[in-house]
């Protein structure tokens, strides 16, 4: 006991300063990871010019729902689809955008129609958060959507067979 007493008054300066020093530290440290607020994904407004940017490109959209509130969507945006487009991953293979449901403002569908986030999640039917689409440069599906978020076991590994498989069908209906 003497010795623990003996070492913390020896000490305690330099324990103040990392207790003060270490909040902030990891407050900024979720910020990166996309826990909170601050996300990485970029939110798209027009589906239409995404979607001629993509043919150049020949990559598929990966088209994320989100919510607001939604916390799931937030882990999966931190713990899988912020570390892929962190890591260089979107223009090569897939093109990462979302969609927040509660936008107030109209964005374009792929048809150049004006549209509210509420009706194209309707058309597409998402019936919750968060929902993947691997789409083509016209706003078809590729893969079977992606329903739901849990945890990133084995998610990434599911996540990055449906990009290769939508690349490989987005290869296969560009061939005459």
């Amino acid at each position: 006991m003497i010795r623990l007493q003996s070492f913390i008054t020896q000490r305690w300066p330099v324990l103040a300063l990392l207790c003060l020093f270490s909040g902030p530290a990891l407050a900024n440290e979720d910020d990166r990871a996309g826990n909170g607020p601050h996300t990485v994904l970029t939110e798209v407004n027009d589906l239409q010019a995404l979607g001629r940017m993509v043919r150049e490109a020949g990559v598929p959209i990966l088209l994320m729902f989100a919510s607001e509130d939604c916390h799931f969507c937030e882990r999966l945006e931190a713990e899988v689809l912020g570390p892929m487009t962190l890591a260089g991953d979107d223009p090569r293979r897939v093109l990462l955008r979302k969609i927040m449901l509660e936008t107030p403002d109209s964005l374009r569908d792929f048809q150049g129609r004006e549209i509210s986030a509420d009706e194209l999640a309707r058309q597409k039917r998402v019936g919750m958060v968060p929902t993947l689409y691997l789409l083509d440069g016209d706003g078809r599906e590729l893969v079977p959507k992606i329903v739901g978020y849990t945890s990133p076991d084995f998610y990434p590994a599911y996540l990055d067979q449906a990009i290769d498989v939508a690349r490989v069908l987005l290869r296969q209906s560009k061939t005459p």
